[in-house]
């Protein structure tokens, strides 16, 4: 199944995603009481758990006063849920059907580390090898998730009890932290930090949320929280920093959205939600109010534009962009919505207007519009984050391509294609004196060094499948049409059927043959078979 917070698509029988530990429900969780406050619920929860943590509530509800967890989604109706659960319906079917093309095991780490514990299943429990194949950690869960630096998520049901006991462990299967919900840990893969029973904790679960809060990961970074005991909510960051705090009313809620922003802008701003009476539009890193609060309705367009709308038939009323903590540009018109250019202008689209006269471009930094789409200004646009790093430039000869690094040439043009790695796969190689490149020539491909510019490897190939979170690569040979997975660490290979599934991880890979699933460590030694 695809993961609803990062896509990573994951097991069919996943509780958890691989990559960032979300949890997926596999039942219907009992619904939260809206007359509960979240005092009385911590309270009532916190007698059925082990240690001091505990699990409250449901995370798709907002914060109220006292912190209620009201049932309610504020871009949600009726009409909208039954959208819904017919989009559910489809996804469940494409995942079924991209299961049985990748088959078992298809999520992948993203962490590299080669002392890394491996999740393997034995007798429908789950455990962790090593890299030599010995068992570290028993297979007692009923299901565990990768480990994410130092610690994994497992579910185990206890022998006292019917009811699974959802796990945080260390690497040697200590408990570090429980909930009696599925809702009730979630790592956040991009920040390296967890929630665990609305309680937030750094990669050491060292906590840094304070004891009164409770707080709930929304996205790019920002948490919302709320005071157990009092009538506060707002804004957080995954450093623990309160960013926004909003005094509530009795019986209201707070929510926000933050905007996604393209890689040039600088600054995100959130859309703020009281009681889906009342809406603003604040510097999300500041807190600073931009666009008051007023009984209308706004969405979230993406790239810090948002739009105004009537609150009772949610027609468009204004179209705003936001930037340096200002409203630039607003249009009071019908039917208009604006998109950002990196470029320097917004694109301004009148859908009253007959197509060829549809669009004008207002520019950000005279405020000028304009009827015709200004040249491109930014000539490093296309930089990519490999060579912001390096250095060193892809270049194109009359001979073919090369690379260069200021004046000086690292490599000849003589190749047909050069193909950088990913950024996260190349700094991992170079740390262990693998300073490579991917290039083609005469219908092959070749790793070749860069230290020295020399040849490493040569694949008889007519693509190369590499990915960012692992060192192996495969690709189909032309001569013998089998698999070959190469490490780029350890130079060894492996040679498959083509027909068979191959999982590639951080320090480990697999092979899906007959109803088994072969397990191999990057030396490319079976290690582990499991029964499919």
């Amino acid at each position: 199944m695809n993961c609803p917070n990062c896509g990573t698509f994951n097991n069919l029988d996943s509780k958890f995603c691989a990559k960032c530990g979300k949890a997926f429900s596999t039942s219907q969780p009992q619904p939260v009481n809206q007359n509960m406050n979240m005092q009385s619920l911590l309270e009532k929860q916190s007698d059925n758990l082990s240690n001091e943590h505990v699990s409250s509530g449901n995370k798709s509800n907002n914060f109220s006063n006292n912190t209620n967890y009201q049932n309610y989604n504020t871009r949600n109706n009726k009409k909208k849920i039954f959208l819904v659960i017919a989009a559910l319906l489809i996804v469940v079917i494409i995942v079924f059907i991209a299961y049985k093309i990748f088959g078992k095991n298809s999520g992948t780490l993203d962490i590299f580390d080669s002392d890394q514990l491996i999740r393997v299943q034995k007798d429908d429990k789950y455990g962790y090898i090593d890299s030599d194949g010995n068992f570290v950690i028993e297979p007692i869960y009923d299901y565990a998730t990768s480990f994410y630096g130092d610690y994994a998520i497992t579910t185990i049901t206890e022998d006292d009890k019917e009811d699974e006991v959802y796990q945080v462990i260390d690497k040697k299967g200590n408990v570090k932290a429980t909930a009696i919900s599925y809702l009730g840990i979630e790592y956040i893969s991009d920040y390296n930090v967890w929630v665990i029973n609305y309680q937030l904790y750094d990669t050491s679960l060292k906590k840094i949320s304070s004891d009164n809060v409770a707080v709930d990961y929304e996205d790019y970074g920002y948490l919302r929280w709320g005071k157990i005991d009092g009538n506060t909510a707002g804004i957080m960051d995954v450093t623990g920093k309160i960013i926004y705090t909003y005094k509530l009313q009795e019986d209201d809620y707070f929510s926000f959205d933050p905007s996604d922003i393209d890689e040039t802008l600088t600054e995100r701003y959130c859309r703020v939600n009281i009681n889906n009476e009342e809406y603003g539009i604040i510097n999300c890193d500041t807190g600073k109010l931009i666009y008051d609060y007023g009984n209308y309705y706004i969405s979230v367009e993406d790239d810090n534009i948002f739009s105004i709308k009537n609150p009772s038939n949610y027609d468009l009323i204004s179209t705003v962009y936001i930037e340096d903590d200002e409203v630039v540009y607003q249009n009071d018109g019908e039917d208009i919505s604006l998109h950002y250019n990196s470029d320097g202008y917004i694109q301004i689209r009148d859908y009253s207007k007959d197509f060829f006269n549809r669009y004008s471009y207002y520019i950000l930094e005279t405020g000028e519009v304009v009827t015709e789409r200004p040249s491109s200004n930014n000539q490093n646009i296309s930089l990519d984050e490999w060579e912001e790093l390096t250095g060193i430039v892809k270049n194109r000869c009359d001979t073919g391509y090369g690379l260069m690094k200021n004046d000086e040439t690292v490599l000849s043009c003589e190749w047909d294609n050069i193909r950088f790695f990913d950024i996260t796969l190349y700094q991992y190689l170079k740390e262990n004196g693998k300073d490579y490149v991917m290039t083609q020539k005469n219908n092959k491909f070749y790793i070749v060094n860069l230290k020295d510019g020399q040849t490493v490897a040569e694949f008889n190939a007519s693509f190369v499948f590499d990915s960012a979170v692992s060192p192996f690569i495969h690709y189909i040979d032309l001569s013998t049409n089998e698999i070959v997975i190469y490490n780029l660490i350890t130079g060894k290979s492996i040679t498959t059927n083509r027909n068979n599934i191959v999982g590639k991880y951080s320090n480990y890979m697999t092979i899906s043959e007959n109803g088994k699933l072969y397990y191999y460590n990057n030396n490319l030694e079976l290690i582990y078979t499991e029964e499919q």
